[in-house]
């Protein structure tokens, strides 16, 4: 799951997308829409039990929809809720996992990779689409280069940043990332950021990571937040994710015009401004961990937030959707880290879902919290 999905928002995920069907959760609406190339095709109610998805957000009702279909490979599946916003993973291909023919450029989804397509003299591709249905990737396959992902939009400033950390910190650290290729080096324009392309799963919540991926991860964070910041600087300073974030749990507290709350959330702030702050992902949901399931290795794909952050806040945005026991079991025991995990986690328990402060995971992660102080 996305690890930061305000209230408002379509609380939900399209997990997977075959030829058999489809799959996920919703929790926003009690039903589901199916489109099919951009048409009408089949509507479905969400009653399916996910504990995983229950358990973190604190609720009792089933939310999941496993809708047998018959699919072609290449077809674009979009699934929104009552309400019509798509769910977070839409849209997805069938067969996302294997490489179109470049003659299915010709469908209107992939016009825009068109001239990419040509420039890199490419025999197949897959796209790569973001939850607007925007394109935001795309890997290359050609006769005479290695598999390439490139990514389609990115500013200046944001092209730097990515260059800047790769160069200072995954390459002489040998971080398991997607090795960045010099466009220079490729029949591709310069205004990309350009990856060697791994091939691997990506899951959509930790819980269907096994125990030694998840192992696995929370090590990689460690060496990562042991890695100083020294002069490293972005360009774009901005963290959306942890402002947004920040701003939303302060805002719902608000409004309960439950003065106690208001004031237990005031003091978590202040408790968070005090932890250490160490060099991070940012965006680390289960869908940026790529397994290989062959050999067990890994790789942390898409580093576009990285900073400086509070101790804490990457674990907590992995580990989420884990029974807090469970996941707090695979965290060093380090004050700090432990105390920014429970107070993260809580958040993001509480701005998907404003009733999540009354359950008794939330219970439990303000008895962790208060036992600390």
């Amino acid at each position: 799951m996305k690890i930061f999905r305000s209230v408002n928002a379509v609380q939900g995920a399209l997990d997977r997308v075959s030829a058999d069907g489809v799959r996920g959760w919703c929790a926003s609406s009690p039903a589901v829409s199916i489109r099919v190339n951009g048409m009408p095709y089949f509507s479905a109610f969400c009653h399916v039990e996910r504990r995983d998805v229950q358990a973190a957000l604190g609720i009792e009702k089933p939310v999941g929809f496993n809708v047998p279909l018959r699919l072609a490979l290449g077809d674009m599946v979009e699934v929104a809720g009552v309400d019509c916003q798509p769910l977070p993973g839409s849209p997805q291909r069938v067969g996302a996992s294997a490489w179109l023919p470049v003659s299915a450029a010709q469908r209107p989804a992939f016009a825009p990779l068109e001239a990419l397509l040509k420039a890199f003299g490419a025999s197949h591709f897959k796209p790569f689409f973001k939850r607007s249905a925007e394109l935001t990737a795309v890997a290359l396959r050609g006769n005479n280069q290695p598999d390439m992902l490139v990514k389609l939009a990115g500013t200046p400033a944001h092209i730097a940043d990515i260059k800047a950390f790769y160069r200072q910190v995954i390459e002489p650290h040998a971080l398991p990332a997607p090795g960045l290729i010099p466009p220079s080096t490729t029949p591709l324009p310069n205004d990309y950021l350009i990856y060697r392309y791994v091939d691997g799963a990506s899951y959509s919540a930790a819980s269907q990571l096994s125990d030694s991926a998840r192992q696995q991860v929370i090590q990689l964070l460690a060496t990562l937040h042991a890695i100083p910041g020294g002069t490293l600087k972005r360009e774009n300073t901005q963290q959306p994710y942890w402002q947004q974030l920040q701003r939303q749990v302060l805002r719902q507290a608000l409004a309960t015009l439950d003065i106690a709350y208001v004031r237990q959330i005031v003091s978590m702030r202040r408790l968070v401004q005090r932890l250490p702050t160490v060099l991070s992902h940012g965006d680390l949901h289960a869908g940026n961990v790529l397994v290989d399931d062959t050999e067990g290795a890994l790789a942390l794909i898409d580093w576009d937030r990285w900073g400086a952050l509070p101790v804490g806040y990457d674990e907590a945005c992995f580990l989420r959707g884990l029974p807090f026991r469970q996941a707090l079991d695979y965290l060093p025991k380090q004050r700090d880290l432990r105390l920014g995990f429970a107070i993260i986690s809580f958040w993001l328990g509480v701005v998907q879902n404003e009733q999540f402060r009354t359950t008794s995971q939330a219970q439990e992660m303000m008895g962790y919290i208060e036992g600390r102080l």
